[in-house]
């Protein structure tokens, strides 16, 4: 499918009977949009960290924030009750959706179909993230002002946005950013993920 120069961001709706592809394998199906900034988390070892590094409880509600093709969603699904999973492009909906079809955790995961910044987000207990690195600082933002925050929000960033978010006051680094991320919230680096651990690859590494 050609790549798309423009897509407009919507609030997220419900979304259910997405049209899927015929393709067995999901890294075919479609190209990579990266305007939008879909890098695909691929190494499975680095998904099962981020989900773990969440300590998730059994009754957590999650919400996800760019599921892609479901990599996260699914180890997100064998600890949590619930996963919400917020994502902008249709394709990669139906993906996610696929994931889990004929399958228990199917009733246990929703997908909005929408742009995250501009959605009345429901409650949720614990929010994972792989960012699209264009709404890094919104999203960011947004979490700290929720009227209810959530307990914990594991979020993986491109590094130089995330070294800003952790630096202290003593750093060239340290910032507005810095400083309203942690008066509102602990911050802490927890990993690194090399570009390669991603498809397509960005052009920088990441952290969570």
């Amino acid at each position: 499918m050609p790549k798309s120069t423009k897509q407009k961001r919507n609030g997220a709706s419900q979304s259910s009977p997405y049209h899927t592809s015929k393709s067995k394998s999901s890294n075919n199906i479609f190209k990579m949009n990266t305007n939008l900034g879909q890098h695909v988390l691929k190494n499975p070892g680095v998904a099962q960290a981020i989900v773990d590094k969440a300590d998730l409880k059994q009754g957590d509600i999650v919400l996800e924030v760019g599921p892609g093709s479901g990599n996260l969603t699914v180890k997100i699904l064998e600890k949590a009750k619930k996963c919400i999973a917020v994502e902008l492009d249709p394709r990669m909906a139906a993906e996610v959706t696929k994931r889990v079809q004929g399958k228990p955790e199917a009733k246990r995961l929703e997908v909005l179909l929408g742009d995250v910044i501009k959605t009345e987000l429901p409650y949720f207990d614990v929010c994972i993230s792989n960012t699209p690195y264009q709404i890094s600082s919104p999203l960011t933002f947004k979490l700290l002002s929720l009227p209810h925050p959530p307990r914990l929000c594991v979020l993986t960033f491109q590094s130089e946005f995330a070294n800003r978010l952790v630096a202290l006051p003593s750093s060239p680094l340290y910032s507005r950013l810095s400083v309203n991320a942690q008066m509102y919230a602990h911050v802490t680096h927890i990993l690194k993920v090399g570009r390669n651990n991603f498809k397509p690859p960005p052009q920088v590494d990441s952290s969570v």
